[in-house]
């Protein structure tokens, strides 16, 4: 990864900045209600400072797809800070009574899991085995935070507290589902790299330590087709040329 003074200061990291900066304040709202139930300025203070952050999230993440601002600095800040919201508002919601604590230990969990195991693959596999979000892990996501959401509300009424309750349970349902099918998934494909002897052909950050390309070790070990090997080359001629320095930049680092 590369990490540029320019990249810095891209509107989608500032707003991840900001999503960071919002975390400390937070916490201090929540854990005031905490103090004093009957300050409950604090509970919807917290609650519109995470809806707020949680829109910067949004935001940073459309105006960096949309407006080819993506970032090396960008994919490493931008989940930490979405990790910490979310766990920081569930843990606090633990704490103030809004959420069950099962729900907020098997989401953390999950997290955590997929969080090491993806180092582990990583590794294991120079780097060729690198954790991609699927369709259970988003649907997970989005209803974990949906019942994060209305956890704020559930003080209101009974029929709240009992919509959120269901929210949640599938939601841990999805992320167990997710975990699962993540393992399963990525190991199966680590088996195969292990097996077709292409592994022995890389150093550990996974490049080719022969003559050949690693577009061109895959077809050769068979873990790609010749069709599926000119589109990833493709691709990363395009991040390559994406990456390169202009002609201003060098003038302007001079």
């Amino acid at each position: 990864m590369k990490f540029s003074k320019k990249d810095a200061f891209t509107i989608p990291n500032i707003l991840t900045y900001i999503r960071l900066l919002c975390l400390p304040f937070f916490l201090w709202m929540m854990f005031a209600y905490y103090a004093d139930r009957a300050a409950g300025q604090y509970l919807w203070a917290g609650f519109g400072l995470f809806v707020f952050a949680s829109a910067t999230d949004v935001a940073d993440g459309w105006i960096a797809r949309h407006f080819n601002m993506v970032s090396d600095i960008g994919k490493v800040l931008d989940p930490v800070a979405d990790k910490l919201l979310q766990c920081f508002a569930m843990l606090t919601l633990g704490l103030v009574g809004h959420m069950h604590w099962a729900f907020i230990g098997i989401i953390i969990f999950k997290e955590v899991f997929i969080g090491v195991t993806s180092k582990y693959f990583m590794r294991a596999s120079k780097r060729q085995v690198e954790q991609i979000a699927n369709k259970w892990g988003k649907a997970a996501a989005a209803t974990n935070f949906s019942g994060i959401t209305l956890a704020f509300l559930v003080h209101l009424h009974d029929a709240v507290k009992w919509i959120d309750f269901a929210i949640l349970v599938a939601g841990s349902a999805l992320a167990v589902i997710a975990a699962v099918q993540y393992t399963i998934k990525y190991t199966r494909s680590l088996l195969r790299y292990k097996r077709s002897g292409l592994l022995d052909e890389l150093d550990p950050y996974g490049n080719p330590t022969c003559g050949m390309t690693i577009e061109q070790l895959k077809v050769k070990y068979g873990v790609a087709t010749e069709e599926e090997a000119a589109i990833a080359a493709s691709q990363g001629a395009e991040t390559s040329s994406a990456d390169a320095p202009q002609e201003s930049d060098v003038k302007e680092d001079e």
